[in-house]
């Protein structure tokens, strides 16, 4: 029986390296097969070879907590070839929408220009719901230079088995990746083993071309020249590699299994032990079970080692708590709070999390909640919560944004009762104040009270800043106008603004620049929705400029909309789709949540006044559903979005039960703009319906609410909806004839600029065959029913599909029939 670590010979497989050069001619290619296949092996050969592709390698473990996590750590890997696409990626966040999935797509394909190859080692589709749906929409897309390769468990989804016989992917199974009996047998011989047929028989037939069964095999072949009782194969590394190693060695190991890779200075760290430093180069330079990757220079274990080491650790005296702790230490040393806690919360250390909740931002926080901070408060008793102040308080934010609202209002309540008597509380003031901003949440639709409350904060702070309120948050929560937010009393929209402008300046202070810009912003948006665009623009301006010199990229979302919104009713084209582009580049800037920034509501609603019904449908059909319904205002807002989408696609039924939904959120909130909205698009859901009389109720309706406080913006950006309604009731309200002439303005620019139906002028004859061919008529048919020459039907066909841009019968129908031609 030999003693020493045999390292074998590795046999390079041409029949592989020929089936993985067909990943450069698909989108996505997806290797399946069970654990220790040797997949990721096969693949980093593979790219060995090839060097001149870049290559993003991301691997999946089951530590995983979301998409959220998986989705920064593509990011960072993406930023060691290409920084600035890895910061825009991240920026953006998870794509769980569509409108999400074709933006990154897009800007993928102008980032990416050399061969590149992304590899998602240990795919589980399941924990990955968001990126899964990304993948697929690239597999149609066929970006050049990128493609996918997908490691996987688990076979793949009829999904890409139906892509398959697309030709967009390609799918090497286990029986694909397996050894052959041959290359089984060629394996051992290369390592001076050869076997009598029986053997070959016999390996063949318990490996069944699993490699790391081979491999062990070999390895206990090696050492006692037989294959008699081979054991499973956790069993057979512990037996033929792990047993061997001293005990420094298995301690050492037992420690790093904790982790998914590491550096030699962060092995050192976690195991505590310089010796580490040695046992790494040895292992790694005997044996394939940790392997080291040159190009980001760090350690892995192989798959089967590591789950090993997991069940010996089970039964080992290591103190895993202990070691968790130490991991998070090393994270939280390197600045990597995510990481850090996500051990610490393993460890139980919960005063470790609450130190990085304290240093860190709020809203840096956001993703971390739903996973870590609240389990952990869910632990804690009250005495431990009410000794960390700015943790719990920071706790609460979060729990009164995304949790429940009220109960986190009796729990911000009782806090504030205990710190107010607790004579001994450090930074009692600066506590205090903190409370006050938190109340100001509770308040938030309420301008009065919530100014109150910063101004309340501001004393307590004597001159100082918050800890929790700071000027990374977004002062607008994702709603693209801020006006909106806040109007809540009818007849008061100017004294609302005035007050405002008096008393922002507390929460700017009190958040070191926070919402810098709003003062701007506010007079920007009343006058704009009053009627005086030319203020309107000016103030925008102000606001924006305002806003960028603290990169209150909040602010700028909602000037830059605000400015978009004002060169569509100026019909200066070339500037909307300027605005736009700022926009969107501002939106992927704005380092939050994508559910916080607004810049798809103010995206989808331009979309919406301008008729552009195809972007408008992929953004409507994954609006976003977030658990924070009580106070999220983007949530409000996607039902304007939602009904503009309903009026272009000529959906009057759905329109009519979405007012009810509208009435009932937007009463609910006293959102006067969300009533009028949803009153106006009632009347135009009636119009079509019902016709002009029972229409003109509800256009009445919105009327009345909005010549209170002289609101013409809504009606004038719906006029090519609303026009003929208004032409009717013109004498029965003098407000109607004030808003006629900007409303027809528009109208006029949207027929020419906007609306499709003018620029498609198809002839009669032209009208006439496409209907037949809608009802289902050959060209033939078509050609004997009109008595025409069939080559004049074909003609005048090309030349309808010529006048859409279009290249078959299915969109042509499509366009004609959303059109109304047909």
């Amino acid at each position: 029986m030999k003693n020493e670590i045999f390292r074998p010979k590795l046999l390079y497989r041409k029949r592989i390296n020929k089936l993985l050069l067909e990943i450069f001619r698909v989108p996505v290619y997806f290797i399946s097969a069970s654990m220790g296949y040797g997949k990721s092996i096969a693949v980093r050969n593979f790219i060995e070879k090839n060097k001149r592709v870049q290559t993003i390698w991301l691997d999946i473990t089951n530590d995983e907590i979301d998409d959220m996590w998986i989705w920064k750590k593509f990011c960072d890997l993406i930023k060691n070839i290409d920084f600035k696409l890895g910061e825009m990626l991240y920026a953006y966040g998870v794509p769980n929408n569509n409108k999400d999935v074709y933006k990154i797509i897009d800007i993928i394909r102008n980032e990416i220009r050399q061969e590149t190859i992304i590899i998602i080692d240990d795919w589980d589709e399941e924990k990955i719901v968001y990126i899964n749906h990304l993948i697929k929409a690239i597999i149609l897309e066929d970006i050049s230079n990128l493609h996918i390769v997908i490691i996987s468990r688990k076979k793949p989804a009829n999904e890409y088995v139906e892509f398959e016989l697309k030709q967009k992917c390609m799918i090497m199974r286990q029986e694909d990746i397996a050894f052959t009996f041959d290359e089984t047998i060629e394996f051992f011989k290369i390592n001076g083993i050869i076997l009598t047929e029986a053997e070959k028989k016999e390996l063949y037939e318990y490996t069944g071309g699993w490699t790391s069964a081979m491999y062990l095999a070999l390895i206990q072949y090696y050492s006692q020249n037989t294959f008699d009782d081979i054991p499973k194969a956790t069993e057979l590394i512990k037996i033929a590699v792990y047993d061997k190693f001293d005990e420094v060695t298995k301690q050492i190991l037992l420690k790093l299994a904790l982790v998914e890779n590491f550096t030699i200075e962060q092995a050192v760290y976690i195991t505590e032990d310089e010796r580490s430093k040695e046992v790494i180069r040895r292992v790694c330079s005997n044996n394939c079970f940790i392997r080291y990757d040159k190009k980001e220079k760090i350690y892995r274990l192989h798959s089967i080692l590591k789950n090993a080491l997991e069940e010996e650790l089970a039964l080992s005296n290591v103190d895993l708590m202990k070691v968790n702790s130490i991991c998070g230490d090393w994270y939280a040393k390197n600045f990597n709070d995510i990481y850090a806690m996500e051990y610490y919360y393993k460890a139980k250390n919960y005063e470790r999390i609450l130190d990085l909740i304290e240093r860190n931002y709020t809203i840096d926080l956001t993703n971390l909640y739903k996973g870590i901070i609240k389990p952990v408060f869910n632990e804690l008793t009250i005495s431990e919560k009410i000794k960390r102040p700015i943790a719990y308080l920071t706790y609460l934010f979060f729990y009164i944004l995304y949790g429940n609202r009220i109960a986190g209002a009796k729990l911000l309540y009782e806090a504030k009762a205990i710190y107010k008597e607790d004579k001994k509380l450090k930074y009692k003031n600066q506590i205090l104040g903190e409370i006050a901003f938190l109340e100001s949440i509770l308040v938030f639709y309420n301008v009065r009270r919530m100014i109150e409350y910063h101004k309340n904060a501001y004393e307590l702070f004597k001159g100082g800043v918050s800890r929790i309120a700071n000027n990374k948050m977004p002062a607008t929560f994702g709603s693209p106008h801020f006006l909106y937010l806040f109007h809540r009393k009818v007849g008061h929209l100017k004294e609302l603004v005035e007050f405002f402008q008096q008393g922002i300046n507390y929460f700017i202070h009190i958040s070191n620049g926070g919402a810098a810009g709003a003062n701007y912003l506010m007079m920007a948006e009343y006058f704009y929705e009053t009627g005086d665009s030319k203020n309107g623009e000016l103030f925008a301006y102000k606001a924006f400029n305002k806003a960028k010199t603290k990169k209150q990229t909040s602010i700028i979302i909602c000037s830059l909309f605000l400015l978009t919104r004002i060169c569509v009713n100026k019909n200066y084209k070339n500037e909307v789709k300027n605005n736009f582009y700022n926009l969107i580049k501002e939106y992927e800037n704005l380092n939050i949540p994508i559910f916080l920034n607004g810049s798809q509501i103010a995206i989808g609603y331009i979309d919406g006044i301008t008729g552009n019904l195809e972007n408008l449908n992929k953004w409507i059909k994954n609006i976003e559903n977030h658990e924070s319904k009580d106070i999220m205002p983007v949530i409000g807002m996607n039902h304007v979005i939602t009904g503009l989408a309903m009026i272009l696609k000529g959906s009057y039924i759905e329109l009519e039960i979405q007012v009810e939904i509208m009435l009932e959120v937007y009463t609910g909130k006293k959102s006067i703009f969300g009533i009028v909205y949803a009153y106006i698009f009632d009347s135009i859901a009636k119009y079509k319906l019902y016709g002009k009389e029972i229409a003109k109720k509800s256009l009445l309706k919105a009327i009345e609410l909005a010549e209170k406080d002289h609101i013409v913006m809504c009606f004038v950006e719906l006029a090519p909806h609303i026009l003929p309604l208004l032409e009717s009731i013109k004498n029965e309200s003098a407000y109607v004839k004030c808003l006629i002439p900007k409303c027809k303005e528009y109208n006029q620019i949207y027929l020419k600029r906007y609306c499709n139906l003018e620029k498609i002028e198809l002839t009669p004859r032209e009208i006439e065959i496409m209907k037949l061919v809608y009802r289902g008529y050959k060209q033939s048919e078509i050609s004997d029913k009109l008595n025409i020459a069939l080559v004049t039907v074909k003609k005048h066909i090309a030349s309808v599909y010529c006048k859409l841009n279009v290249r078959n019968k299915t969109i042509a129908i499509n366009q004609l029939k959303e059109k109304g031609i047909i």
